[in-house]
């Protein structure tokens, strides 16, 4: 009898062409991409979030709905782009993160008006954007899909995704401490099908890489075996999470920010963040993009894109 080998999380780079990447994330669910962020871009944002982590440990209570779900040792906080809005601007802006949520959050969706039959399509916003530090001791977290939020029932392999998951790596991430586990493939699953952490691989990424894996993906935080004086002992990731337009978000992000910090972000990632109309109509603000009502953001020029749009 030939025993299977485990399942394995493909790195590529971020520069690779997007076919590659969409091939890998439509049979693995899950992929990794190198040299997403620049270690200077990373050393800026640890170093602006180092005191929102020293906030969050002092004050932070979990919703009860988290007790037994996150693993301890575990220090996050919320609205990433709140609190290090330039930083994070930054990571929202690369081509590659907007190509692959065109491709998973982009649904296109007819119906009939009178005897015309018209055709739309979706769009995608930024679901939550949420910082983690993981620290020795960490356990494992129990197994999941980031699609529970959006409260569809899934049926099976063909549900498609409703979020997707994105995290970059502002440290190294290993196994030991504390990478997280996923199953490959699981995203094609029956949904009966129960996950085990036999079945799971770890998501390992250098610093500055940007893990994704779709929100039908069983995974988990593993569990950090590191001793607390190991120099790599703790495991710091931002979270990026998007979501189908037609679901609320999980936070407020349009609220996270002073409009002045608005003034300065492109057209790309005030999209991402809410500030438009989407094609059903849903997300106007008198009746038009919030971008051209909103007075906070009065006198807003445009910007510049950090991508041609093909």
């Amino acid at each position: 009898m030939v025993q299977q080998s485990k399942p394995t999380v493909q790195t590529v780079s971020a520069s690779a062409p997007i076919e590659q990447i969409l091939e890998i994330l439509h049979r693995d669910g899950v992929i990794v991409l190198s040299d997403y962020a620049t270690e200077e871009e990373i050393d800026a944002l640890n170093a602006k979030a180092a005191p929102h982590f020293d906030k969050a440990a002092r004050e932070f209570k979990p919703d009860d709905k988290f007790k037994g779900f996150r693993a301890s040792n575990t220090t996050v906080f919320y609205d990433l782009i709140g609190a290090v809005p330039e930083d994070t601007s930054k990571l929202l802006q690369r081509k590659v993160w907007h190509q692959v949520m065109e491709e998973f959050l982009s649904p296109e969706t007819w119906e009939w008006y009178g005897e015309k039959k018209e055709v739309r399509k979706g769009s995608y916003w930024l679901h939550t954007s949420i910082a983690y530090k993981v620290g020795p001791g960490a356990g494992n977290q129990v197994l999941h899909r980031d699609s529970n939020s959006s409260m569809v029932q899934r049926t099976g392999p063909e549900s498609p995704p409703t979020v997707v998951s994105t995290f970059v790596a502002g440290v190294d991430v290993t196994a030991a401490n504390g990478g997280t586990h996923v199953i490959p493939g699981s995203h094609l699953w029956p949904q009966d099908r129960a996950p085990k952490q036999e079945d799971c691989c770890t998501v390992e990424m250098k610093k500055g890489s940007l893990g994704i894996w779709l929100g039908n993906v069983f995974h988990g935080a593993g569990s950090n075996t590191c001793s607390p004086t190991n120099p790599n002992a703790l495991r710091i990731i931002y979270g990026l999470f998007a979501t189908s337009d037609n679901f609320r978000q999980g936070e407020n992000t349009v609220l996270a920010c002073k409009p002045e910090e608005y003034m300065k972000m492109t057209p790309e990632v005030l999209k991402v963040l809410g500030f438009y109309k989407g094609s059903s109509g849903t997300g106007a603000f008198g009746g038009k993009d919030p971008i051209k009502t909103w007075k906070g953001l009065e006198g807003y020029n445009g910007g510049q894109w950090i991508y041609e749009k093909k």
